[in-house]
């Protein structure tokens, strides 16, 4: 059995891949650091979705589904992190 590490499955992807994994990225804009680290990580696991054997439907599916949990997540620990201060 072989796998490929992270770094490898970036590479072979194309560019446009690379465009709609990086959308979650958006929360760096207004979410600060905060965003910045459920951003990256939703673009992290979206390259590791769009390297994987789904179907492009599912994809697409899984894609939107990281995105927006990774939305939330900025979300419910901005509403944690505002009550604290």
């Amino acid at each position: 059995m072989h796998t490929l590490a992270a770094t490898d499955v970036g590479h072979k992807l194309p560019k446009k891949a690379h465009a709609y994994a990086a959308w979650p990225l958006v929360l760096i804009i207004f979410g600060g650091a905060i965003g910045l680290l459920y951003g990256a990580l939703a673009y992290v696991i979206n390259i590791k979705v769009y390297g994987s054997e789904l179907s492009k439907l599912n994809k697409i599916l899984a894609n939107l589904l990281c995105g927006m949990s990774a939305l939330s997540a900025w979300w419910f620990t901005a509403q944690w992190v505002q009550s604290y201060f």
